[in-house]
């Protein structure tokens, strides 16, 4: 598990990729720096998410259109 030591959030991202239109879910873990997005509302309206580029493992593609967010607790572990 990835350690939480100046994360601040995390969230876990679902998106549909546009390729192969499977249903992929990333874990967002975001550092402790000024601005930082702290809630879902934040996250969504935010330039770190912007910034943020995900490949479908699958088939490679980064192409994709977040369909949720969903905020999970900072100590819960993430499955691999």
């Amino acid at each position: 598990m990835p350690s939480a030591e100046g994360i601040v959030a995390r969230f876990q991202l679902h998106y549909r990729c546009h390729n192969c239109e499977r249903n992929v879910f990333k874990t967002l873990d975001v550092p402790d720096v000024d601005d930082a997005p702290r809630d879902i509302d934040e996250l969504s309206d935010s330039a770190f998410l912007a910034q943020q580029r995900y490949w479908c493992t699958p088939c490679q593609s980064a192409i994709g259109t977040i369909v949720a967010i969903k905020q999970l607790p900072i100590d819960e572990e993430i499955a691999a």
